[in-house]
């Protein structure tokens, strides 16, 4: 065993077996900046044997206060191969994967083929919806995490089992608008959802099921909020009765 895993392989939850299904498994992670620095590292880290990253944009000095795969050097640079090239640089022992190609109801199925697992790390809900679409279309477990100031959230998507995202968050209520993100709170919904990944690859207990966990970072608080299937949702509605 790779003496790089040893600390967590001394888990009893996961040990040298479980190891083997990490080295096995496949995540996709849709975004590469405030969520997705974090979500994509400790992935990495953990020995996840494919990672695949999908990221349109460039680096923006508006960025770096958060996403800290990048530095001053990266400014105008694609995220994408900006942070495979980190990455890569992290564990070469890991297949990374970068895609550049902007999410779409279009190329989003061919996207996620071949992945166990997609871990959304977006600040549009346009995009939140087209992987949610996508997924459940596909039966793929999704985890979605979102923030907002000093807040955030994240939450499991795997019809019929749990609700998928639009139950929870209609399209039709959803206020689009720009909002102010502390760095630490996105790095720390970006850390839940990566050990939200692992302990599903793991086949160990998800906690988060048909639950929706809510970080306050002004109270320092957690909360879990149980969450329902909408039967007339448009995205999920009919797959289960």
């Amino acid at each position: 065993m790779d003496d790089r895993y040893f600390m967590q392989t001394m888990l009893k939850q996961i040990g040298p077996e479980g190891q083997k299904k990490l080295a096995g498994a496949s995540v996709l992670v849709i975004g590469a900046g405030g969520l997705g620095s974090p979500a994509l590292t400790y992935l990495v880290a953990a020995g996840v044997g494919r990672v695949g990253l999908t990221d349109p944009d460039t680096v923006s000095r508006s960025n770096l206060n958060r996403q800290f795969l990048y530095g001053d050097d990266d400014i105008g640079r694609r995220k994408a191969d900006s942070a495979m090239k980190q990455l890569s640089a992290m564990n070469g022992d890991i297949e990374i994967i970068a895609y550049e190609e902007f999410l779409s109801d279009d190329n989003a199925a061919t996207l996620f083929a071949g992945y166990d697992l997609v871990l959304g790390a977006v600040d549009s809900f346009d995009t939140r919806f087209v992987i949610n679409r996508t997924s459940a279309a596909l039966c793929l477990p999704y985890i979605d995490g979102g923030v907002n100031g000093f807040c955030g959230c994240v939450m499991f998507s795997h019809p019929p089992k749990t609700p998928c995202v639009e139950c929870v968050f209609p399209n039709k209520i959803i206020k689009k608008e720009q909002v102010g993100v502390l760095g630490a709170t996105a790095g720390i919904i970006g850390t839940l959802e990566a050990n939200l990944a692992v302990l599903w690859l793991l086949g160990l207990h998800n906690p988060i099921e048909n639950k929706l966990l809510l970080y306050d970072g002004l109270r320092m608080s957690i909360d879990f909020i149980k969450i329902r299937r909408d039967n007339h949702c448009s995205v999920c509605g009919g797959s289960v009765r």
